[in-house]
């Protein structure tokens, strides 16, 4: 008997010796090994209602999911997510991103495009742009494509350090709702609100993909702005400009963007 595994109290899938401290329980409050815990891809509230036979089940619908990423699945698309990609197969229809707490990095679970039913993309706890199947557009947050400038309740967010970006997405998985992955960090002291701007609008690669697994289609994946937000935008530009903030380089380019959309 280990120091930590409990042999009296065997894994009812393979007959190890199971933690005992900080078990992992499906039904009945039945602990499972540490080994068979590694091996599951599922959300823990749903872990928890497993039976032996439907855990026995997801398993053999992991082993699936390996064969099928080696022999099926061929992305035509990769695009970085944080410290991550997503990863995309157009032909199949069907999009993978490896994240540790979907279980093993190299088995990540594929999802079909049709499963995907929204996204909200955050810095910190704020969102910056969001989407719905069903939603007539994205919604995209005020001023989050800007300088952030009035984005933020400081209340709620450091402005003194990095900002933190996160990309949730809504599933319809049997096994998985929602995935929540780092979409990094950027910011830093004086100029921290520009900087987040800048990483969110770059982050709009994502979601424009995202748009279209959905269905959604969009002339250029950008948002539209009325007359009255360009002169605005242009406004905080040229307050950041005269604030030594951004060159006036990328203020002219800036504007052309503005202007062009």
């Amino acid at each position: 008997m280990g120091l930590f595994t409990n042999d009296k109290k065997p894994c009812p899938v393979c007959g190890n010796g199971t933690p005992k401290l900080l078990a992992t329980k499906i039904a009945n409050e039945t602990p499972i090994c540490s080994k068979c815990n590694k091996l599951i891809s599922m959300q823990e509230d749903q872990v928890k209602k497993l039976s032996v036979e439907e855990l026995k089940e997801h398993f053999a619908m992991r082993e699936e999911n390996a064969k099928y990423l080696e022999n099926i699945f061929r992305p035509t698309k990769e695009i970085e997510v944080g410290n991550t990609k997503l990863m995309i197969d157009e032909v199949n229809k069907v999009f993978t991103i490896p994240l540790y707490i979907c279980g093993d990095v190299d088995n990540p679970p594929v999802f079909k495009f049709e499963e995907l039913i929204g996204y909200e993309l955050l810095a910190e706890t704020q969102v910056a742009e969001r989407f719905y199947k069903g939603d007539v557009s994205p919604q995209y947050m005020q001023l989050v494509f800007r300088t952030l400038t009035h984005m933020f309740d400081v209340n709620t967010i450091n402005l003194e350090g990095p900002c933190s970006c996160s990309l949730i997405l809504y599933l319809t998985n049997p096994c998985w709702s929602k995935v929540t992955s780092s979409a990094g960090t950027a910011g830093h002291k004086s100029n921290i609100k520009y900087l987040v701007g800048q990483h969110l609008e770059g982050l709009q690669t994502v979601t424009a993909v995202l748009l279209e697994m959905m269905g959604f289609s969009a002339i250029d994946g950008s948002p539209r702005r009325n007359a009255d937000s360009t002169d605005e935008e242009l406004m905080k530009f040229k307050e950041l400009l005269d604030g030594g903030v951004i060159t006036q380089e990328e203020f002219d380019e800036k504007e052309r963007e503005l202007l062009e959309t």
